[in-house]
């Protein structure tokens, strides 16, 4: 039987950014779409980012990830849960805050 370690478990270490400006676009990508980038503990082909349960497809580079967010979830002021799955295990990350002003 596989042992769970804390290696095993995702995390995020830190994203940004943490708050943005309701309907304004950030960190704007070359597809014109605005972005978060996360830090995590380790690079996993296998995780994905759950936006308010929402499925997101990373784009991963070592252990620092970016993903493209929807501008429903930043066209309104609000709080709204961030977290990774890691799709092979199941196991799932620390959940931070995103803040729409």
């Amino acid at each position: 039987m596989e042992t769970i370690t804390e290696f095993n478990i995702p995390k995020i270490i830190n994203f940004g950014p943490v708050s943005v400006k309701s309907g304004q676009d950030f960190n704007i990508q070359t597809n014109g779409e605005s972005a978060i980038w996360i830090k995590t503990n380790g690079k996993n082909n296998s995780l994905i980012v759950k936006f308010n349960e929402k499925t997101i497809k990373p784009f991963c580079k070592d252990d620092l990830m970016t993903c493209n967010i929807p501008k429903e979830f930043y066209k309104e002021p609000g709080e709204h849960k961030i977290y990774l799955k890691d799709e092979s295990t199941g196991l799932t990350s620390n959940i931070v805050i995103f803040t729409v002003i």
